[in-house]
């Protein structure tokens, strides 16, 4: 009875561990080269930045407050063609977000939304951060949950006039 309690227990752990790793979700800094709208894919080529740089944030906010997962790695980022889901609910849809505040700015009802965003970042050859992760079904291929824009010249103005606004406390 307790080996068979032992053996059970060993299955769940495993099978936990197994859960864990196909959630797990990691971020790079890339630049979108092509849209598949049929395969709803997007080509990627991965490069470097500097998070700082890409989330800014005013002087004296704590640093350790992002959510950006740890930066992908081995096979991950030899994956060229990641998948994008254009529409369905707020989790199941890939995200673009602003990096200061972090607001969705998809439009989930909008079929053409996405794809007009992505064409307008290939076109732009702006360098976002993507946080990747494999899907939720069995052998999914590795999608884009979160697309991530640059700092734009609102965000640094925001920035700077929430350290101007900060009184130093003795």
């Amino acid at each position: 009875m307790r080996f068979q309690i032992s053996l059970i227990s060993c299955v769940a752990m495993a099978f936990g561990a197994a859960s864990q790793a196909h959630a797990a979700s990691c971020s790079a800094f890339a630049v979108l080269k092509s849209f598949n709208a049929g395969a709803s894919t997007v080509e990627v080529e991965y490069g470097s930045g500097s998070q700082s740089k890409f989330f800014p944030k005013p002087e004296g906010a704590p640093r350790d407050t992002t959510k950006i997962p740890a930066p992908c790695k081995g096979n991950v980022t030899k994956m060229k063609d990641l998948q994008v889901t254009a529409t369905g609910g707020k989790m199941s849809v890939t995200q673009v977000r602003t990096n200061f505040e972090g607001k969705m700015l998809n439009d989930t009802d909008d079929p053409k939304w996405l794809p007009a965003k992505l064409d307008e970042l290939i076109k732009a050859k702006t360098q976002v951060v993507l946080i990747v992760r494999e899907g939720m079904a069995k052998n999914s291929p590795l999608g884009i949950t979160t697309l991530y824009l640059p700092a734009t010249d609102a965000d640094l103005a925001e920035i700077k006039r929430l350290e101007n606004q900060a009184q130093d406390v003795e």
